[in-house]
Formats: structure tokens, sequence, C-alpha cells
């Protein structure tokens, strides 16, 4: 399956055309609304190894609006990672800052099962009402970290925005 940015600047950023076969789960288009009532928002990221590439990161189509406040975030490994480094970890959070600011960090040890693991406290900005508009990424933390195409995960993300 091909994904191809038509690099047409649109008021809500890139359209991605797609060929072939779509996956319901593909990351590098994930940042879906899960619908509820309220102020109380829900996004969800599905993160695969094959979403990488021959990268380390990715970014989704998935931005948390300014005013938002984190409330927590939830994650589902469906399938295990095969990662490789020193303390590699699989970072959700800020585009380009994912190490330090980020709304869940996947252990090495949680990434190679199956289950699921949560979080209460954003970290770095997402431990406080965002200033700014904040684009989500995935990345892989640690030293020299790499992975492999297995694994996926679903990470849903809980934020308040009045």
């Amino acid at each position: 399956m091909g994904y191809e940015n038509n690099a047409i600047n649109l008021a809500t950023g890139s359209a991605y055309n797609h060929y072939g076969p779509r996956g319901t789960e593909d990351g590098i288009v994930s940042g879906g609304q899960v619908h509820g009532n309220g102020v109380v928002q829900e996004k969800v990221v599905y993160v695969t190894g094959a979403d990488f590439g021959s990268g380390t990161s990715f970014d989704t189509q998935l931005t948390i609006p300014a005013g938002a406040k984190f409330i927590e975030a939830i994650a589902e490994v469906t399938e295990a990672f095969v990662l490789g480094g020193t303390t590699p970890t699989i970072n959700i959070g800020d585009d380009g800052n994912s190490q330090t600011n980020y709304v869940m960090e996947v252990s090495e040890a949680n990434a190679e099962a199956a289950g699921t693991y949560y979080n209460s406290t954003g970290a770095g900005t997402f431990a406080a009402v965002l200033a700014n508009d904040e684009p989500i990424e995935v990345s892989l933390g640690g030293t020299t970290p790499t992975v492999t195409d297995a694994g996926k995960l679903k990470v849903v993300i809980r934020y308040l925005k009045v």
C-alpha cells in the first residue's frame, strides 16, 4: 500500500492519496476522533513497526489544539515490536520534541509484549495547558534505536478542551 502527499497546502494540512488496499490502522495517516460528549476529547493514534520505514520517527495527522489540557493516555500493544539499541522506547508526543514532550512513552519491555499500558502524567509541554497547537509525532527514543516491521500499537489520548 502506498500514500502520496500531493503537496497541496490545505487549511488543515496536506492531502494524502491512497493506492491499493487500505489498512484500518495505518499510523502515518492516523489521528482520528473517538466521538463523545462535552469538553473531553479523545483522539487515537495507530503505530506499526513498518510505519517507521528506515527512519526513527514519523508524523501523524493529529494536532492537539492550544488551550487543551492532557488528562491521560492508554496504549494497547496488540502485536509485539522488535526494538534494538540501548534502552529503546516508543514516544508519542510533540513533533520534533517527543523525547521530552510526550503523552505516552512505551518502554522496550512493554513494546515487546502484548498488553495495555497507562499514563496519567504528560511530560514536558503536556504536563500543563498547551500554549500552542501541538502536532503529534511517533518517534523512537534511547541510544541508536531501531525497529523492524513487526509490531502494532494503538494509543488513545484524552484531553479537555473548552
